[in-house]
């Protein structure tokens, strides 16, 4: 079979196969939970956001909202609710400074008059060792999604293409079992793009795109950026990358077949040897295919049981690994908060 048939297969495996890693995710060690949320304070009081405007006290917001993530366990409506509006200057400030940003958004047919800025992230660096493991950052994770749109340049070096580089969308911050979407990028079968809704901890369907078919400027390779874009609009999530629309999707319905290689080709010639080998890579092949199907089968099934529509929730930048070395940079990251276009 050719290698990036292979790939292509063993991808779409892998992806049916994240649960137990996206599971870990959600469960942080009580000492990383805590040091995420000092990180956290300390990354809010030092926004441009925070600095405008000497009315609001940074310190006692950060307080409030410390102590709400910490005893309710982040949740959205507690997280809301810590959280002070912002001033018309600070308004002013961040709309100024997400200018540049603003001018992007009619790329993925949003209205830049309808919503506002989220924010805008100064570069991040997930640097992440061993097997299934997992890393997220947001300065402003307490940021609460419904309609938005999210961007941002990733350079990546993972040492196996099923790892990769993306977004946690809409998640409810559960601590052992998070309800969410995840976006990832792989280097898998010369690129893929994966979207994967977790339920309760575990997936639930999954959506596989080959981004290289169709956005020719998508770099697989090692130490390349590439940049990956999403919009949510109640069910409906449009994923780009390098500004080309690479997949819709609509959470409320089950996943479609996903798009299989082509089986490996008969030999032209009836050398005992090559016919071997290829009986040897058709029956892999079948094998695969019908593992691919039987779990995606299953997965269908599930979404018949669980509901996979989230309308609101947190998001951050992620890096999974697969095994070995993965390393995630991501660079001029933004999010736009939209209103109601209807």
């Amino acid at each position: 079979m050719p290698s990036d048939s292979r790939s292509h297969l063993k991808l779409l495996l892998a992806l049916l196969a994240f649960a137990s890693l996206l599971y870990a995710c959600g469960n942080p060690s009580e000492e990383s939970r805590s040091a995420t949320l000092d990180a956290l304070a300390r990354s809010i009081a030092s926004t441009a956001t925070a600095a405008v405007g000497g009315d609001v006290d940074p310190a006692e917001k950060l307080k409030t909202v410390e102590a709400e993530a910490t005893t309710q366990a982040r949740s959205v409506s507690a997280t809301q609710a810590a959280l002070s509006e912002l001033s018309a200057e600070q308004q002013a400030a961040t709309t100024t400074a997400f200018a540049p940003y603003a001018a992007e958004l009619s790329k993925y047919d949003v209205d830049p008059s309808r919503g506002r800025p989220g924010w805008i992230h100064p570069p991040v660096t997930l640097d992440i060792e061993g097997y299934q493991q997992f890393d997220s950052k947001n300065q402003f994770i307490f940021t609460i999604v419904g309609d938005f749109a999210l961007s941002a340049d990733i350079t990546w070096n993972t040492q196996y293409g099923t790892s990769g580089c993306g977004f946690v969308l809409r998640s409810d911050g559960h601590e052992e079992k998070p309800s969410q979407y995840m976006l990832m990028i792989t280097r898998g079968g010369l690129g893929h793009v994966i979207f994967a809704p977790i339920v309760e901890g575990d997936i639930v369907g999954g959506y596989d795109f080959y981004a290289k078919g169709k956005d020719p400027n998508f770099d697989w390779r090692n130490d390349t950026t590439n940049r990956l874009t999403v919009v949510g609009r109640g069910t409906m999530f449009t994923i780009y990358t390098n500004d080309i629309l690479i997949g819709e999707i609509d959470t409320s319905e089950p996943p479609p077949d996903p798009v299989f290689p082509p089986p490996p080709e008969r030999p032209s010639s009836d050398d005992e040897e090559a016919m071997e080998r290829y009986q040897q890579e058709l029956e892999e092949y079948e094998r695969e295919v019908e593992q691919v199907r039987a779990n995606l089968q299953a997965r269908r099934n599930e979404m018949k049981e669980k509901d996979t529509v989230f309308e609101r929730g947190f998001v951050a930048m992620v890096a999974v690994s697969e095994s070995g070395h993965t390393v995630c940079r991501f660079d001029n990251a933004w999010l736009w908060l939209m209103e109601d276009e209807g």
